[in-house]
This record gives C-alpha cells, structure tokens and sequence, in this order.
C-alpha cells in the first residue's frame, strides 16, 4: 500500500506518547525513536499499551530480578521531509524460530506449544483482514546448536539449516515434503507444534547440551538460504518482512562463538536490504543476572541483549517469566507495526 510519510507519523501519533525520550534520558523531540517497552522479569502483566508506550520516557531501565522493564527501540526511519509517496507495507511474513535444544528448555517448549495457538490465530487474522497488504506467513525452525565447537564434541547442531521434521526419537512430522509451515492453514498449529520442540539433527551418538551459539546460527541460516541453498526458497525477499525469533535459557557461547553481535546484524542488514526490513525477537535470560523461576533458572545473557538492542525492530522477552504468553503476545504486535511499515530495501 502507498502512505504518505506524514500520514504514517499522524497514525503512529495515535499508538505511542508523544513524548518518547532518547537513550540518554533527555526530552523529546520530532526525532525522537519509537520506544517498545517489553516487561520482564518480575513485573506483572503487561498490554499491547504497555508495548507501545515507554511509561517514564527514559527509553530503558533495569531488567534485575523484581525489577521494571526494559525498553528497545522500535526505529521506523521516519523523517521530517513529508514529501514524495512511500511503498510501504509487507506482503509476506517470514518467521525463523532458533530454539535452544538443551534439555534444560522442555518446560519452555512445551509452554511455546501450549501457546502457541493463539500466536497462529492472530497472524490468520491479519494476514486475513482485507486492510492489511499481507497476504500470508511461513515459520520454519532450526535450534542454536553448531556442529564445530572447541571441545570437539559432536552436537545434534543443525547449523541453520531448516529443520526437515524428521525426528530422531519421536514420530516424525509431517511437513508436506517442505522446510517450512505455509500460513494460513488449518494445519500450521499441530504441525509446527510437532516441529518446534525438538529440533535436531539426526546424528544418534550427539549430544544436546551447551555450545549455545544462535547468532552463528543465524548467519549460518543466511548462508543457505542463497540459491541452491538448502534454505532457499524460505525468506521471499522484496515482498517479505524477515522475523527472527530466539528462545533459549543461555548465552551465546563466548568460548566457541565465531561472530560478534554487530556482525550478526550487518549480515542481516546486507541479506534483508535494510535494518528495517526484520525484526528480531530474543526471548531469554536477563542482561547481567540469572534468574529463576518455577520454569527453571536461565543464564544471564548479555551478549543477545547487546544484538538484540542493536535492531531497530527489535524487542527482548525475560524467559524466566515462565508464560511465554504475554512475550508471543508482544512479539506479533511488533511484527504486525513493522509488517505495516516495512520499506524498500535500501538500493
């Protein structure tokens, strides 16, 4: 759909305070960023209003055990020349789940597949509303496990390759002779529930502990999804918004990690055409501190925090919440605001 920039401002004016402070805690100003508050650990329940409101327009805060939220920034590029039309808007969502594999995530998983549900239902409905541009939605799963480590220990990594829904201890899902789940369809729930919590490769002597690298997953995942790739055909480029989203009680591991957060980000940049064109999702432990909760305890992750804060789109859940309800819930809001928006990949 073509918007008019100014219009695009006057419809965001109707869902964010008007008074959005920058990262260093000052006032407000027409360039002032979109803040997306997410609730973490501690706070309570939270609404789509606490997600589109920063509350104390500081633009962050602590994300301690018991403490209040933190804020990251939603940055829709929007600038102060009202001028020519913009296409605007996606015509396709492109889900990536990079799933912790350990067995220290069997309650969260199984917590994703309970919610999991009403996630699909929601991407139905706006991919079905005749006002939307988007006109449908694929997930596909890989876990964030990498084959090479240091210690030289096989792991059940997939190396971002797409999971294939061939089970090494269960039934197998049936995927329809593809690597990825096409919205909407009456089947996409029980099939990406059958998919998403045990995503594995078929190597029967690995293991599936530690050696957590999901940014290395991710750029692995970019990799082969160029043509002849075996992911090819998943991201639908142009048409498409990418969304990324990372589930784990742990850190990238630092020990065995071949990347860095901002070379994460620039190879997203460089694949979508733009930071605008994806949105990132890490829901995971605290920044500095572990946590526990009746789901289990979570590693601090500092180094997901810092890629994650680099995103424009990018939105951080505290795992430790147990419920992944209300983190799903925030997570298709962004991708839903950042699906309306979506630009041309820049070039």
């Amino acid at each position: 759909m073509q918007l008019r920039l100014a219009s695009l401002v006057l419809s965001l004016s109707s869902l964010v305070c008007a008074c959005v402070g920058d990262h260093d805690g000052g006032g407000a100003s027409a360039s002032a960023t979109v803040g997306i508050t997410t609730v973490m650990h501690g706070t309570g329940d939270g609404t789509l209003q606490d997600l589109l409101t920063t509350g104390d327009g500081s633009g962050t805060t602590d994300d301690g055990v018991g403490g209040g939220t933190e804020a990251v920034k939603l940055d829709l590029g929007v600038e102060a020349d009202f001028g020519p039309l913009v296409e605007a808007g996606c015509e396709y969502i492109d889900v990536l789940f990079v799933v912790d594999i350990s067995a220290s995530m069997n309650e969260e998983k199984a917590n994703l597949d309970a919610n999991f549900p009403s996630f699909v239902s929601v991407l139905d409905a706006y991919v079905g509303d005749p006002g939307n541009q988007a006109m449908g939605y694929r997930l596909g799963v890989t876990n964030s496990s990498i084959v090479a480590n240091k210690a030289g220990k096989s792991s059940m990594g997939l190396d971002g390759a797409l999971f294939d829904g061939d089970n090494l201890f269960d039934d197998d899902c049936d995927m329809g002779g593809k690597l990825w789940i096409d919205g909407p369809d009456p089947s996409v729930a029980s099939t990406f529930s059958c998919v998403a919590p045990d995503p594995k490769s078929s190597c029967n002597l690995c293991t599936d502990l530690g050696r957590e690298r999901p940014l290395d997953a991710i750029e692995m995942f970019l990799a082969k999804a160029a043509p002849g790739g075996v992911n090819d055909g998943f991201y639908r480029g142009d048409a498409s918004l990418l969304v990324i989203v990372l589930l784990t009680d742990e850190d990238d591991d630092v020990d065995n990690t071949t990347t860095t957060p901002a070379g994460t980000k620039a190879a997203l940049d460089k694949f979508t055409g733009g930071d605008q064109r994806y949105v990132v999702v890490t829901i995971a432990g605290p920044k500095d501190i572990a946590c526990d909760s009746s789901f289990g305890s979570a590693d601090p992750a500092p180094t997901l925090h810092t890629f994650t804060s680099m995103v424009p789109n990018g939105m951080l859940g505290d795992i430790c919440q147990g419920d992944l309800a209300q983190a799903l819930d925030q997570a298709l809001a962004l991708i839903q605001l950042s699906c309306d928006t979506l630009p041309p990949p820049v070039g």
